[in-house]
């Protein structure tokens, strides 16, 4: 296959569909290339690769027939286009279709791969039991993600009415503080009449204490008054 005008800069680092429909290729047979290090490429963000066509040799078919591989690369490179042909489809009759199209197509490669491996048939087998236990755990897990969802809705609904509890308590204790102020406002009245209370006591009990102190003056001024008296009969 002849370079012709991938050499032009717009071309370089293609997606790889589009770089293999340029190329007249499959994807995996440009996978295939660029794990023998045919053809570079580089991973985009989203680690899907991307084909630097400005690499493309002359003769691209002889070149990909002279390079080899080691088991492990073509290995990746089946696994990376089994991926990404699964986030790709729409549909499980898609999936069904591109997945038996690409069996079909890559039987060498596969026989090549897995020289040193198990046997194909035992390794589809197990390809099959890994995806029927990827299917059973995508549906266990969206019987959580819905088991979840109603745990959160209660949770969401508890909280709600702790909120409403918590904002009924703030309003009594609202209501408690105004109670103890004008408790305290009347302690504080209380208080003070006793003070006063206090206050007139302790003036009774000193005018007392002076009343004690001055029994003399009370005498010589009952004492007068009685002489006076005398004075009077007497002289009666």
């Amino acid at each position: 296959m002849e370079r012709g005008s991938t050499t032009d800069g717009n071309l370089s680092f293609l997606p790889l569909a589009e770089a293999a429909e340029r190329l007249g290729l499959s994807r995996l047979k440009l996978r295939e290339a660029i794990a023998k290090g045919v053809l570079s490429a580089l991973r985009d963000n989203e680690g899907r690769l991307r084909v630097d066509l400005t690499t493309i040799p002359q003769d691209l078919t002889n070149a990909m027939a002279a390079a080899t591989a080691a088991p492990e690369a073509l290995m990746g490179a089946l696994f990376d286009e089994i991926e990404e042909l699964s986030g790709d489809l729409e549909s499980a009759q898609g999936l069904t279709e591109r997945l038996t199209a690409l069996a079909g197509a890559q039987t060498s490669v596969l026989e090549r791969a897995l020289t040193s491996l198990e046997a194909v048939a035992s390794e589809r087998d197990r390809f099959s039991v890994l995806a029927g236990r990827a299917l059973a755990v995508a549906d266990e897990a969206g019987d959580r993600a819905a088991a979840l969802q109603g745990t959160t809705d209660r949770a969401l609904s508890l909280l709600d009415r702790t909120t409403a509890a918590m904002e009924a308590a703030r309003t009594e204790t609202e209501a408690l503080k105004a109670a103890m102020a004008a408790r305290d406002t009347v302690i504080a009245g209380h208080t003070g009449q006793l003070d006063r209370l206090f206050s007139l006591s302790e003036q009774a009990l000193e005018a007392a204490n002076r009343t004690r102190r001055a029994p003399g003056l009370v005498a010589r001024i009952l004492g007068t008054g009685r002489s006076g008296a005398d004075r009077t009969d007497k002289n009666g």
